[in-house]
């Protein structure tokens, strides 16, 4: 019955790995974490993200670059079904392991830089939670209280569009690449929360997932572009732990996410990975819903019959 307000810090950056023989590619976003303010009414979740001027304007831009970060988020969280869309969009990275590439670097020697470098995501989940007793928005959106513990088993369909594009002309004799993918997963995991004393809470969870990413490869040279096609069979494995106090009106939590995924694109020896170790501190309050919001969304939970 409460509006939950929430701000969290969040570890939650996309970064690019290509493993080849004999050279790996690492790529990385010149930013350490990104903020989101979040807002849950209900069944309704609602985030912005975005950085802060005092994280992305560091003093290292000289060596790594500049990064822009942002996006938003919504889901739809019912007693069984869970339903979560994200867009995101970072532009601006830095080759992490510039010293393997480059023998004559330096500390003091700026990284490769990748300024043109944008990496744009939609990604989305449909999730079924299996035990009502369970509450996914206790951990999520903090929109509900776990009273006591209790487990569930969800299977789950990932699905994710995104788009890495590297604007930057291309130099005499080069080209610039422009990777255009969707990803399709189906998982099952199971997910537990043991309670103490109904306000202290340790959440654990584990979801391995598999399918297929299909890309479309755009290789732009200076004076024509080549195109090429890939379906792979991709593994990704999500986890998930945290500790938490929630009580009525105030809540604060401690949480890692981790979602590994690896496929071996067709054809070569080429392996791509995206690995994304995700760590985050939230605190928030619960507040009395004003008439404005109460009525209509009370109107539409009872239209699709929700209590």
């Amino acid at each position: 019955d409460f509006i939950t307000l929430k701000l969290t810090q969040s570890s939650d950056m996309e970064r690019i790995g290509v493993i080849t023989p004999g050279l790996d590619i690492r790529l990385s976003p010149n930013v350490e974490s990104a903020t989101r303010l979040g807002f849950s009414y209900r069944f309704i979740s609602f985030g912005i993200r975005f950085v802060p001027k005092f994280f992305s304007d560091n003093d290292d831009d000289a060596l790594k670059g500049k990064t822009k970060s942002g996006g938003i988020n919504v889901g739809f969280n019912f007693r069984h079904w869970i339903q979560e869309l994200t867009y995101t969009r970072t532009k601006g990275y830095y080759l992490e392991n510039t010293p393997e590439v480059d023998p004559t670097w330096t500390p003091d020697s700026p990284y490769i830089q990748f300024p043109g470098l944008s990496f744009t995501q939609y990604e989305g989940s449909t999730a079924y939670n299996f035990n009502p007793d369970f509450s996914v928005n206790a951990i999520v959106t903090q929109s509900e209280r776990q009273l006591k513990s209790a487990g569930s088993f969800i299977p789950v369909l990932f699905y994710r569009y995104y788009i890495n594009d590297h604007k930057t002309p291309p130099e005499p004799g080069g080209f610039n690449q422009k990777g255009n993918n969707l990803e399709l997963l189906l998982g099952a995991g199971y997910h537990y929360s043991f309670v103490v004393k109904e306000k202290i809470y340790f959440a654990l969870g584990l979801t391995p997932a598999a399918g297929y990413v299909f890309s479309r490869i755009t290789n732009r040279y200076e004076t024509y572009r080549e195109f090429a096609r890939q379906k792979n069979f991709i593994f990704r494995l999500d986890g998930r732990a945290g500790i938490g106090y929630n009580s009525k009106r105030f809540f604060t939590g401690i949480y890692m996410r981790f979602a590994e995924s690896a496929y071996r694109e067709e054809k070569t020896s080429v392996m791509v990975e995206n690995d994304r170790t995700i760590f985050h501190a939230v605190i928030g309050f619960r507040l009395n819903a004003p008439s404005w919001i109460k009525k209509p969304v009370d109107a539409v939970s009872r239209t699709i019959g929700i209590k």
